[in-house]
C-alpha cells in the first residue's frame, strides 16, 4: 500500500510513483481507465464506485438536510477539483508520493461520510465528488445512453415508481436518488447509472442503448457558471498533461511559470501552486477572453467578454480526446513496472535501484510507448473534427456567424497536441 511510503527526494519521487504498487495502479491504470470509459461509454464508473454504496448506507441514518446553494449549483465540485489539481497534485504531489495519495483517499472517504450523514441522498456523488463534472462532461461523447424505450409509456404511467419518494427506503428498486425522471433524460451528464429506475420500473421501459458518438451535442447543453469554470480548468489541465509528455514542449510550456517563480522567490513546494494557477486558471481564461473579444466584435460590433461561455461545450470532444491520449501515454510506460511492483509493493528499493542505474527500460517498452503516441494521433484528430462541427452548430443555434475565433483556438490546441505526439515518436 501507500501508507507510510514517502520521500522528500525529488529525483527518487519521480521513480517511486511508478514502483509503488498502490500508486502505479491508482494513477497509471485505474484513473486512465476511468477517463477512457467515460469518454467512450459514459459514467459507467459511477455504477461500481464504492463511495455510492457508502453514501447510501450512511444516508439512512443521517440528517438528510438540503445542501447549500454553493453545492447545488455545482461550485462544490469545481472548487474541490481545482483544489485537488492545484494543492493536491502540484503542491503536495499526491500522484507521486504514495503516503500523500493514501491521505488523499482518506480525505475523500471522510468527505463521503460527512456529506452522506449531513445532507440528503447522494449528496456526495451529485454535489461533492471531485470527478463528478469531469465524468458527466465526457459522457456527452459516449456511444451509450441510458434512456426509456418509449416516452409514451412513461406518460401513461400513473404510479411512476422510478421517482416515487415513498419508495426511498427500499434497498432494491428505489426511485432515482438523484431525483431525475428517466422519461425526460435528454443527455448523459447527470445520470449516475445506478439502474435503480430500471429495477423500480414495472413496465420494463428503461434500458442501455447504443447511439452515434457525440449525440448529446445535437442539442443546446446547459452551461452553468460552475461548469464554465470547470471547463476552463480542464482546458488548461489536459493541455499541460499532454504537452509535458515531450521534454522540448514541456520546457517551452513551463518557461513563463518558472520565470514567475524565480521573480517571486516562491519556495518549494509552493512553486508548483503558482505554476498550476497560471496554467490551469489564468492562461485558459485569458485565451477565452481574447477569443470572445474577437468573436463578439466580429459578430455584433460589441465587446462581450463572456461570449465564450455557451461555446465551451464545443471543446469537450477535443478535451476528451486529449485526455484519452494522455491515458494511453501514461499507462503504457508503466507496464514495465508491474512485475517489480508486485515483487516489491512498497517500491522504495526498486526506485533506488532505478535511480542508481542498476535497472533499465526494456526495448519492448520503448516500442509500446511509440505505439501509444501513434494511436493517440487519430484520436486527437477525431476530437478536433467533432469540436469544429459542434462549435458550428452552437453558433447556428444562437443565430450567430461562423465562430472563427473559437475554431482557431480549437485548431491551435489540437495542433499543439499533435506536435507533441509527433515529437515523442521522432525522439
Amino acid at each position: 500500500g501507500g501508507w507510510g511510503v514517502t520521500t522528500s527526494d525529488a529525483k527518487l519521487m519521480l521513480h517511486l510513483r511508478n514502483t509503488n504498487l498502490a500508486n502505479v495502479v491508482v494513477w497509471s491504470f485505474w484513473f486512465p481507465a476511468m477517463i477512457a470509459a467515460a469518454v467512450v461509454l459514459g459514467r459507467v464508473w459511477c455504477m461500481v464506485c464504492p463511495m455510492e454504496l457508502l453514501s447510501n448506507v450512511l444516508n439512512r441514518v443521517g440528517f438528510k438536510l438540503r445542501p447549500p446553494s454553493f453545492l447545488r449549483t455545482g461550485w462544490g465540485i469545481t472548487a474541490l477539483y481545482a483544489a485537488v489539481l492545484v494543492i493536491g497534485v502540484h503542491t503536495f504531489s499526491i500522484h507521486r508520493v504514495p503516503h500523500h495519495m493514501a491521505l488523499y483517499m482518506l480525505v475523500l472517504l471522510g468527505l463521503t461520510a460527512l456529506a452522506s450523514l449531513v445532507f440528503e441522498k447522494r449528496a456526495f456523488c451529485s454535489y461533492v465528488c471531485p470527478v463528478g463534472h469531469l465524468l458527466g462532461l465526457y459522457a456527452h461523447n459516449a456511444v451509450l445512453e441510458w434512456r426509456v424505450k418509449a416516452k409514451e409509456v412513461c406518460q401513461g404511467c400513473r404510479e411512476k415508481p422510478c421517482i416515487a419518494v415513498k419508495r426511498d427506503h427500499l434497498w432494491h428498486g428505489r426511485p432515482c436518488t438523484s431525483r431525475l425522471y428517466p422519461g425526460k433524460l435528454t443527455h448523459n451528464r447527470d445520470c449516475l447509472l445506478c439502474t435503480q429506475c430500471y429495477k423500480a420500473c414495472d413496465k420494463d421501459n428503461v434500458t442501455f442503448r447504443f447511439r452515434r458518438p457525440f449525440a448529446d451535442f445535437l442539442q443546446p447543453l446547459p452551461v452553468t457558471p460552475a461548469i464554465a469554470a470547470f471547463v476552463l480548468i480542464l482546458f488548461g489541465f489536459v493541455f499541460y498533461e499532454v504537452v509535458t509528455e515531450w521534454k522540448t514542449s514541456k520546457k517551452l510550456l513551463l518557461a513563463l511559470p518558472d520565470a514567475l517563480n524565480r521573480l517571486s522567490g516562491m519556495p518549494t513546494p509552493w512553486d508548483g501552486t503558482l505554476t498550476a494557477v497560471v496554467l490551469f486558471c489564468a492562461a485558459p481564461l485569458a485565451l477565452f477572453l481574447l477569443a470572445a473579444a474577437v468573436q463578439s466584435l466580429a459578430s455584433s460590433g460589441r465587446l462581450r467578454p463572456m461570449h465564450f461561455v455557451p461555446y465551451l461545450m464545443g471543446f469537450i470532444p477535443l478535451l476528451g480526446a486529449g485526455h484519452l491520449a494522455k491515458s494511453f501515454l501514461k499507462a503504457t510506460p508503466r507496464l514495465q513496472h508491474i512485475p517489480s511492483a508486485l515483487a516489491d509493493p512498497k517500491g522504495i528499493d526498486t526506485a533506488k535501484a532505478i535511480l542508481a542505474g542498476s535497472a533499465s527500460t526494456p526495448a519492448w517498452q520503448a516500442n509500446l510507448s511509440t505505439a501509444a503516441s501513434v494511436v493517440s494521433m487519430p484520436v486527437v484528430l477525431v476530437g478536433l473534427g467533432a469540436s469544429l462541427v459542434i462549435l458550428g452548430r452552437i453558433a447556428r443555434h444562437r443565430g450567430e456567424r461562423w465562430p472563427a475565433a473559437y475554431w482557431a483556438l480549437t485548431v491551435a490546441y489540437a495542433l499543439c497536441l499533435l506536435a507533441v505526439l509527433v515529437g515523442k515518436v521522432a525522439s
